[in-house]
């Protein structure tokens, strides 16, 4: 019984290592997360060898494989130029970018991938003698699973050091390059006379060629300014802090009602709503003195918390630093609120992180490791 477990997923390992499948998942690991890969790669692997192992040796005689192969090389083809003709638009949310969504797109493309090959035929010849079928199943969906792990490890690593348009068009081709390899190995010989590659290869070509510059233009014209990344990376990180100081305040009265009209807090939210609602913005730390510290309001832990995601979003301020910045305004809040006091920073995060240690080692320490991370 675990012979078969073990026979099965040495096999699949073995006839996949290097193969279109972990190649894939390689390329996958560059747009998509590890988890939603591996979930598509389980996902498609099921399904496919499920099919195998549920008709055994039966499939060959109800469709010709030769046609199988045919199609899935089609459709590789299909989905590589669907994919770049997507490529370089507006995308806010990779999830979004798929209408089924990374996991099932991953899972339908190695369903179609693996229908033929030599896996499906592996998994259908074990099932045909097999005593405990469905230890059959496990065994080559584990297979399978294994290799695209190694595949998945290796693209998610490429993906931190290529660019994301490079890895686009890389993407494509390999979904081209086994398209047309599938077609080739298995259409009828009497239409693979050279005059008809020689047609099929320069209308794919000018096709590809077009869509590649189509899609360089678009993200030719969404690059952005140095200026305009730095204001569009500011806006991120208000966003995300305005969520932490949405949940800072434990008075459980309305702001409106609420007796501290001079909260630092509150001047906070609203300097940090109108700059993402690109209103005009009032520059209050000067007044911190005078606004009202009443640590009974506030949830401390979690203001000394936002206080070291306030502080490591400024550390690539440097030379560009202003006082008047929305978020030193913001950080000196926080720092109002955590040690009566604010401190001064020059955008050298060095000299202040010396001045944070002075007055807590603790959240010095905590925004170091803040840094390292980002870094």
């Amino acid at each position: 019984m675990l012979q078969e477990l073990l026979t099965s997923c040495f096999l699949i390992v073995a006839a996949e290592m290097g193969d279109k499948s972990q190649i894939l998942a390689m390329t996958f690991a560059t747009k998509y997360s590890i988890r939603q890969v591996m979930l598509g790669v389980s996902i498609g692997a099921l399904l496919n060898h499920g099919i195998a192992v549920a008709l055994g040796s039966s499939l060959s005689k109800l469709i010709a494989l030769d046609l199988v192969r045919i199609l899935a090389g089609a459709a590789f083809i299909l989905f590589a130029l669907i994919s770049l003709a997507n490529s370089g638009e507006d995308e806010p949310d990779e999830a979004e970018n798929h209408k089924f969504g990374p996991v099932l797109t991953v899972a339908m493309v190695f369903f179609i991938g693996e229908l033929g090959d030599k896996t499906q035929l592996a998994a259908i010849t074990l099932a045909s003698s097999a005593d405990y079928p469905l230890l059959v199943l496990a065994g080559t969906v584990s297979g399978m699973i294994i290799t695209g792990a190694v595949g998945i490890i290796i693209g998610s690593r490429m993906g931190k050091r290529i660019p994301e348009f490079a890895m686009r068009i890389i993407s494509v081709f390999v979904f081209l390059f086994f398209g047309l390899v599938s077609l080739y190995k298995n259409l009828p010989r009497e239409w693979l006379a050279p005059a008809n590659i020689f047609t099929a290869i320069m209308i794919l070509g000018l096709t590809v060629t077009f869509l590649i510059r189509r899609a360089w233009r678009i993200h030719s014209s969404q690059i952005l300014t140095p200026l305009q990344a730095r204001a569009e990376r500011l806006r991120r990180q208000l966003a995300d802090i305005k969520m932490l100081v949405d949940d800072l305040c434990v008075n459980p009265k309305p702001c409106a009602d609420c007796s501290c009209s001079q909260c630092v807090l509150e001047s906070a939210r609203q300097n940090i709503s109108a700059y993402l609602n690109h209103k005009a913005t009032i520059p209050f730390a000067r007044q911190l003195d005078t606004l009202q510290v009443d640590r009974r309001y506030f949830d401390i832990a979690k203001v000394r918390g936002a206080y070291c995601q306030t502080v490591a979003s400024c550390q690539n301020c440097s030379s560009a630093h202003q006082d008047t910045c929305v978020l030193n305004q913001t950080r000196k809040v926080f720092e109002k609120i955590c040690f009566d006091k604010t401190l001064p920073f020059t955008g050298d995060m060095d000299r202040y992180l010396a001045e944070v240690r002075k007055e807590s080692p603790v959240l010095a320490a905590k925004i170091q490791r803040l840094l390292a991370d980002a870094s």
